[in-house]
């Protein structure tokens, strides 16, 4: 891949000589420091603690907090933070390297507690990152993984502290903008299969100036990672299933269905299939029936080798041409400058500037979808309409009408999706001490922006292709050759260049910010002095999506609403580009001005059993440009019982202002899972179209009810007793609501932490934390999946329908095609919710030990550490008085959610003079397959990692990640490549070998 030089590259590249030439003059200062590097980087004495805004000198949270380091991340192996933060238990899979479809553009964020990555605050040395899309997420991939000191993560909401967006926690990088020296790192990593190649550079710089008086730092670093298909693993080679083939598929009109007599006659059997089914289109001119692939006949080649076999809907194996893992090209630089202007008053400034592109494969694009409304419709007049084809046709009880098709266009090739992001962060400000008591200022400005293009190819123009369908020739008088939909097609360039549409789309995303602060001590209690920290806060962020012209123009078929915000009944648009969704423009802004204030309240101290015993207070108010005006609040304690036990806990009242893509979003395409009827054993589950006579609604005590709703929604009386829906994926649209108001979560903790003091040198440095917390969101802002649109409306929960009214709320959310009776124009508009809840328990535990403390001689020392996450419940109320779905324990193909119930990550470290050795397991919890009476086993992971310190400059490290070669849990669908891609190992056993040089 290859960038191009563009207007943000030449103005990074100018700030950034300008920040290298101040460092490389700060240089041989540092040098001639070498063996007081170490002792440079440190943090100073007075320290802030993440989830607060008051300095102090003990490094004690109230509120739980996890902590990793760059040794973590090294052990890893991967050249970018996601592949740590979405094995530690506290996240849940965001979107990462292997999210495709649902993909993201390359995006890696972050899913606190299973929340959701809106909830999720990511902060970079306790500062707002720039969001990367219009739901305002972070995506992590341009933090510069190398100048990472550590990650400090905490649980709960946190909006007191922070704003809006805290509702989960905060992941908090922080950066080592202390560094001093000159530091030289390089990793190089590839699979056992010799594919998925990484590589990282990166050349860090800094040191004091002007008598110590400034101190500079800049770090650039190039990384890469090579992408993997999904052809090159066997359990992803056949996946992604989909009715819609290059083949071409037809599922005739409910109302105009062949006789059932005919295709008995045709198939050669007796009601094996039934004439609402998907038939397709063999090469030899016959057709085929997609239940059971009754005189189904392969071209030949291994994307055609995939669910033939009897009592199976057959599908095309889209996996075979998609991509398992996606390939990153990433240059960071980050430079940091502070200068003493006088004796209280000191300036500083710190630049991130990112460029990173990623490329996306799909499968060639199907034209449009599973229902005919959306996709073509061919003449009876068509001169490619073959004799067995003609035969089904004339079995119907119009013989000369339309019929539908469905077709996927391998003539094209596949989608390639090109994104190439360019961030810049800038941060400016000045800070010092007041001249009374110890208090202290902080003045800051700040101002970000992402720069997004994305490059399309493979689309096809939905009125380009009806016209080679209508036309007289076949199409032949429009190109050369003309346009045979009946099997395998062959295009000719000018067909294709008459069908094909490429595209490229642009996004902008800015955030200003300005902030003050001052802190210091109040009064004296007893118990000591009581500190404060207040200020007040500007934020403003807006967002631009400008499509190319030619999908702005695809006006996607929705419901047209009426006033109460439900379809009315009546249609309006049509599909015009397929292959990426078709998107509208979306431009929109937000601001707000905030006032916050904590207060640090030491309370008794020296008594029997109280230690100390101290009370954080916080208040925040914040009045959006949106929603109006909003408070959050927190009180936590923090009860040291005695020297080697702490007691910590508190409650917090966190609030979210919705973003601008769920105020403003435009209604889009979509296409949400839906599952299917049947499980592996072919046994019926409350799944796929509840009116498919294979699934658990049609054969179950109320399938009578399920049937006249079935007809009530407009299914033909011809059809509902035959109907059956192949497909797992239906015609949708998501869209924002300019009218929602904020999220509001209550949070509480409680927790200890205990050092033991046994008077034995072997435990000296052993420590353990528990925590438990509940999180309570109400007012959720999301939409009703179509999953649940369809339980909701068809009563699968007994409580949702139980009259099975067709008027009820869940089934006004979708419509039923009148030609098929399949389900289309799922609404999927953005709403406040009900309720979100979830709780658990984190442990942790760390402990350093000399070998000969346990009496095996001078051999040198081990450190342990465990990270151990229980999640007692996950719960989902889509309709306040509605039923609460608990999700704890279960994984979820048709939403893509993934909570077990365990999930560890653990390390054993020994070190013995230069030299050291560690062992790092990963264990992910068994997990229920939503809605199915199947399961998926634990799984365990181990990497190994070495390293050996060759001088006091040279550092040598190599490693094994999932040394034992395990595959992922695998199941059909899946949420992606029959596994989810996030949670379990995809890449197999793999290697890397990386150097440090530091001077």
């Amino acid at each position: 891949m290859t960038f191009s030089i563009t207007r943000e590259r030449l103005l990074a590249s100018t700030m950034i000589g300008g920040f290298a030439a101040l460092v490389l003059a700060a240089a041989p200062a540092a040098a001639q420091d070498g063996a007081t590097a170490a002792a440079q980087a440190a943090p100073s004495e007075d320290i802030v603690v993440t989830g607060s805004r008051i300095v102090r000198k003990d490094y004690s949270s109230t509120s739980p907090i996890v902590t990793v380091g760059q040794s973590d991340l090294q052990a890893t192996g991967s050249v970018t933070a996601e592949t740590l933060m979405n094995d530690m238990p506290q996240f849940m899979p965001g979107t990462s390297n292997g999210s495709v479809n649902p993909g993201n553009g390359g995006q890696a964020n972050l899913n606190l507690r299973g929340l959701g990555s809106n909830r999720t605050l990511v902060l970079m040395n306790g500062r707002r990152i720039v969001p990367s899309n219009a739901n305002g997420t972070v995506d992590i991939n341009l933090i510069p993984s190398a100048l990472i000191r550590n990650v400090e993560v905490i649980s709960g909401g946190a909006s007191a502290t922070y704003g809006s967006d805290a509702l989960a926690g905060v992941a908090n990088f922080i950066l080592n903008d202390n560094f001093s020296g000159v530091q030289l790192d390089a990793q190089y990593g590839v699979t056992e299969q010799g594919d998925g190649a990484t590589q990282s550079y990166t050349m860090t710089i800094g040191g004091r100036f002007d008598d110590g008086r400034g101190h500079a730092v800049l770090s650039v670093g190039r990384s890469t990672r090579e992408a993997i298909m999904s052809s090159a693993r066997g359990f992803s080679a056949v996946s992604g299933r989909n009715s819609v083939s290059p083949l071409g598929v037809t599922t005739f009109d409910s109302t105009n269905l062949p006789s059932q007599a005919f295709i008995n006659n045709y198939l050669g059997c007796t009601n094996c299939v039934t004439p609402t089914g998907e038939f397709g289109y063999n090469t030899d001119g016959s057709l085929f029936s997609h239940v059971g692939a009754y005189n189904f006949k392969s071209p030949g080649g291994p994307e055609w080798d995939a669910y033939h076999e009897p009592g199976v809907a057959w599908a095309y194996n889209t996996g075979a041409t998609g991509m398992l893992s996606i390939p990153l090209e990433r240059w960071n630089a980050f430079a940091a400058a502070r200068y003493e202007l006088a004796d209280s008053i000191e300036l500083y400034s710190n630049v991130l500037f990112t460029q990173y592109s990623a490329d996306t494969i799909l499968s060639p694009t199907p034209m449009p979808g599973p229902s005919p409304t959306y996709g073509f419709r061919v003449p009876s007049t068509n001169p490619f309409i073959t004799a067995d084809l003609r035969e089904f046709l004339d079995a119907r009880p119009d013989p000369t009408a339309s019929f539908g098709l469905n077709k996927r266009f391998n003539a094209i090739g596949g989608r390639l999706a090109r994104d190439s992001t360019t961030v810049f962060q800038v941060t400016a400000g000045l800070r010092g001490d007041l001249p009374f008591g110890d208090w202290r200022y902080d003045l800051s400005g700040q101002y970000g922006r992402v720069d997004n293009s994305t490059e399309q190819s493979g689309n096809v123009s939905r009125s380009a292709v009806q016209r080679l369908l209508d036309d007289p020739t076949g199409g032949a008088s429009l190109c050369e050759g003309g346009f045979n939909p009946f099997g395998l097609t062959t295009l000719s360039q000018s067909c294709i260049a008459y069908i094909n549409r490429n595209s490229k789309n642009s996004t902008l995303s800015e955030q200003t910010i300005f902030e003050g602060t001052v802190q210091g001590g109040l009064f004296q209690l007893p118990a000591g002095q009581v500190r404060v920290a207040l200020g007040a806060q500007y934020r403003e962020d807006s967002f631009a999506f400008r499509p190319d012209s030619g999908l702005s123009q695809s006006n996607p078929i929705v419901p047209h609403l009426g006033a109460d915000g439900l379809p009315d009944g009546g249609r309006i648009g049509g599909v015009e580009v397929a292959g990426f969704n078709p998107v509208q423009p979306l431009t929109g802004s937000t601001n707000s001005t905030e006032f916050f204030v904590e207060a640090l309240i030491p309370v008794v101290t020296d008594l029997p059993l109280i230690k100390r015993l101290e009370l954080t207070l916080g208040y925040r108010y914040s009045d959006y440009s949106t929603i109006g005006g909003v408070q959050a609040y927190k009180a936590d304690v923090d009860w040291t019982v005695f020297d080697n036990l702490r007691v910590r806990g508190g409650i917090q009242r966190a609030v979210r202002a919705p973003s601008i893509g769920e105020l403003y979003g435009n209604r889009d395409i979509s296409s949400p899972q839906i599952g299917g009827p049947v499980n592996a054993q072919g046994a019926p589950v409350f799944g796929g179209d509840p009116c498919d006579i294979r699934g658990a609604y049609r054969n179950g005590p109320d399938a009578a009810q399920v049937r006249q709703l079935c007809l009530a929604q407009g299914l033909s009386a011809a059809a509902v007793d035959s109907y059956v829906f192949n497909s797992t994926q239906i015609q949708g649209f998501v869209g924002g609501n300019v009218n929602l108001k904020e999220e509001t979560a209550d949070t509480w903790t409680v927790g200890a932490v205990y050092r033991p003091n046994f008077g034995s040198a072997l435990f000296s440095r052993l420590s353990a934390s528990i925590d438990y917390y509940s999180i309570k969101i109400t007012d959720v802002v999301g939409s009703i999946t179509a999953t649940n649109q369809l339980q909701g409306c068809f009563n699968a929960t007994g409580v949702t329908n139980p009259t099975y009214d067709a008027n009820n709320g869940y089934c006004q959310l979708f419509e039923r095609d009148p030609l098929t009776g399949n389900v289309i124009n799922s609404l999927g508009l953005q709403q406040n919710l009900a309720t979100l809840k979830t709780s658990g328990i984190d442990l942790q535990v760390d402990w350093s030990f000399d070998l000969a403390d346990a009496g095996l001689g001078n051999l040198g020392s081990l450190n342990l550490n465990y990270v151990v996450g229980w999640l007692r419940a996950w719960q989902r109320q889509d309709a306040a008085g509605g039923p609460f779905n608990e999700r704890a324990g279960t994984i979820d193909s048709t939403n893509g959610f993934t909570f077990p119930k365990w999930k560890m990550l653990g390390s054993v470290n020994y070190s013995n003079g230069p030299f050291g050795l560690g062992l790092r397991w990963r264990r992910v919890g068994k997990m229920d397959i939503y809605n199915t009476t199947n399961s998926l086993p634990a799984i365990n992971y181990f990497d190994l990692l070495t390293s050996w310190n060759v001088s006091d400059s040279f550092v040598l490290r190599m490693g094994v990640n999932n040394l034992t070669d395990k595959a992922p849990r695998t199941w059909t669908p899946g949420i992606q490549s029959n596994t989810d891609p996030s949670t379990y190992d995809i890449l197999g056993r793999r290697f890397f070998v990386g150097v440090t040089s530091r001077f």
